[in-house]
Order: C-alpha cells, then sequence, then structure tokens
C-alpha cells in the first residue's frame, strides 16, 4: 500500500499492510537533520518532504488562519497580530502562545469581524503541500475546534468562563459564527484534489480531567463541534480529532459526534490505548500513545523500542491503529528516539 492509502484504511478500521504512522513534526532539529535546513514557517512543501524522507504515512497542514501559526516571519520577542485580532509575542515554533484575545464581553463581539473565509491565501499551505507530495502521504487539514477558539483565541479563559453565567447566549453566538466560518474554508478545502481527512485540534483535558465542567462541555460545545464534524463528512472525507489530556468524562459524547479518529490518546494523561479501543470497536480508530514527555525525551533507545512494541501489541489486533506519539516530535528528544519509533513500526508493524 502507499502511505495515503495505508493511512486511511486504518483510519476508517480496516486492517492495512502495516500500521500507519502520523506525528505532528514540530521538530526545527529534526527537519534540519532530514532535509539540510529549517523552515522559518510551518510550511506544506517542506512538512510533506519531511514527513516523506522519514516514513511517516500522513502530514497535518493547517489551513492558512489557523491561530497560533504565523503568515510572516517574526524576530523573538516581537509581538504582533493576527487576523483573528489575537496579540502574540513570538515565543516558539510552530504555534505560538497568545497575549491577548479580542473579545471580553458582548460589547466586543458586537463590533467584531471574523476574517475573510475566502481570502486568496488561505488555502496557501495546503496547495503548496498537495504539490510537493510527491511521497503520496496523507494530507491532514489542520483547524481548530470550537472549544480552543473560545478559551484561547476569541476569549481567554477567565473571561469565557465567567460568560457562560451572565451572558450563555454569547457563547451559543460566536460558536455558531465560528462553525460557520470553518465550513466555509472546508468546502474550498474540498474542491483540491489531494486531502486525505479533516483534523480537528481541540483540547478539552488537562493531564488530570477536563478543563470545564462535562455538562458544560454539553450544553455550550458537543453540538457545535458535532455540527462541524458532520459538515465535514457531508464533503466526503473522515474527520481526526486531536484533544490532549484526560477526556474519559467527555469521551463518549465526543464519539457520538461521528469523529473517526481519535489522538493523541495521552499516556501522560491516564488515556489507556487498551481501554479506548476495548471501549469503541470498529468504530473509532486510535492514533498515537508513546508518551512524548518522559519516554521519548528521557528514554533510552531500547526503552522507545519496547514502549513502541507495547502500543503495537495493543494497537494493532483488528485494525484501526495509527502509532504516534502523544502529542508531537519536538527539539527536546533525541532523533534517535524518533528514528527507533519510527524503525520499530516498520520492522513489528506489519499484519
Amino acid at each position: 500500500m502507499k502511505p495515503r492509502e495505508r493511512f486511511l484504511t486504518a483510519l476508517n478500521c480496516g486492517i492495512p499492510d502495516q500500521v500507519p504512522l502520523f506525528d505532528h513534526l514540530f521538530s526545527p532539529r529534526l527537519q534540519k537533520d532530514v532535509l539540510g535546513y529549517a523552515s522559518e514557517l510551518y510550511d506544506g512543501e517542506s512538512i510533506v518532504k519531511l514527513a516523506h524522507k522519514i516514513g511517516i504515512d500522513s502530514s497535518w497542514i493547517p489551513v492558512n488562519g489557523f491561530c497560533g501559526t504565523e503568515e510572516e516571519v517574526h524576530d523573538e520577542g516581537t509581538a504582533y497580530i493576527d487576523e483573528w485580532g489575537v496579540s502574540y509575542v513570538k515565543n516558539g515554533w510552530p504555534i505560538m502562545a497568545q497575549r491577548d484575545t479580542p473579545i471580553k464581553d458582548r460589547n466586543d463581539w458586537t463590533n467584531y469581524r471574523l476574517p475573510d473565509a475566502h481570502a486568496p491565501f488561505r488555502l496557501d499551505r495546503i496547495t503548496k503541500a498537495i504539490k510537493a507530495n510527491e511521497g503520496e502521504t496523507a494530507i491532514l487539514c489542520g483547524m481548530l475546534g470550537p472549544f480552543t477558539m473560545m478559551s484561547w483565541y476569541f476569549m481567554d479563559l477567565p473571561n469565557f468562563s465567567v460568560a457562560m453565567f451572565t451572558d450563555p447566549q454569547l457563547i451559543h453566538e460566536i460558536n455558531n459564527a465560528y462553525i460557520d466560518w470553518t465550513l466555509a474554508v472546508a468546502k474550498k478545502v474540498a474542491m483540491l484534489e489531494g486531502i486525505g481527512a479533516f483534523f480537528i485540534s481541540d483540547d478539552w483535558g488537562t493531564t488530570t480531567g477536563p478543563l470545564i465542567a462535562p455538562d458544560q462541555f454539553d450544553e455550550f460545545f458537543i453540538p457545535p463541534f458535532k455540527r462541524m464534524v458532520q459538515g465535514l463528512k457531508s464533503l466526503g472525507f473522515p474527520v481526526i480529532m486531536h484533544n490532549d489530556g484526560n477526556i474519559w468524562d467527555m469521551l463518549d459524547g465526543l464519539v457520538g459526534t461521528g469523529i473517526s479518529g481519535f489522538n493523541p490518546v495521552e499516556r501522560a494523561a491516564s488515556m489507556d490505548l487498551k481501554k479506548v479501543k476495548e471501549r469503541y470497536p470498529g468504530k473509532l480508530c486510535c492514533i498515537g500513545n508513546v508518551d512524548n514527555k518522559v519516554t521519548l525525551v528521557s528514554g533510552s533507545v531500547e526503552e522507545v523500542i519496547a514502549e513502541t512494541k507495547e502500543c503495537l501489541e495493543i494497537g494493532m489486533p483488528g485494525g484501526g491503529y495509527i502509532l504516534s506519539s502523544d502529542h508531537s516530535f519536538h527539539d527536546d528528544i533525541p532523533l534517535e528516539n524518533i528514528f527507533a519509533m519510527i524503525e520499530t513500526v516498520k520492522k513489528y508493524g506489519k499484519y
């Protein structure tokens, strides 16, 4: 099988020729080592080339306007504002933490205008990735989910938390407007040839539990998230959700929205791969579970191999499993551990 076919077979809970690989390629050092350069921006062309060279079957490529990613290069420590009105100080790669958000209350929302979904540059990153995709990896179109947009980028967590009680309709209005925007962009993406799936990033939990009460997720975020998922699926593509943290309390509701894949099954947050697979047999593809905070960062090559083999032993039976770290490849991970994880899947992940 070619990488795209392998990845999509597993994502649809089938059995491919071998376990596919996914990861967020967030390591400039890895890029430099493999490609001979580190791109200043997270660009589609470099990511698909890197994925192909190291044997990853898929490439995460966010739409232009994905909050936290840069559209132009800024010097470290430079303050800037993106098209959403979110303020940042350049402090990392490829995703920056925000410094301030545009909406504090209803007055701000009344005067707020969302970016143009049809802006000419909106699909630049994805278009370049498709053009460069000679290795035929599965290109995953990245978009943010409504909770992350609400609590990180439209509002901040304190103001959003107050608004749930003082002006709950404000939360619903912002969510609905954002889902409309997302689906408008997705329709443009769907017209491109070369996309494999949509990939929604929407972190709901910490390592110990949800960021807000489960019933608040049920009231404010499961319905718009489901509308987003169903809208994306209606365009003919499967949908993956990236959701860090311990989200056991919301997992049934999340799976009920119709997602095909769940990433990263965070080991450090007590998301047990075996339990998740057993809970949704043939219904949900698990993606992840190799610890990128301890094992990949400070473990020996032998320990990385052992944990990767453990994930394969649990995830492989019956198909519907894609191996990855439980978040990303980043610069704190020794390159030999990244390559050991990949090589272990190639050696022991054949069906």
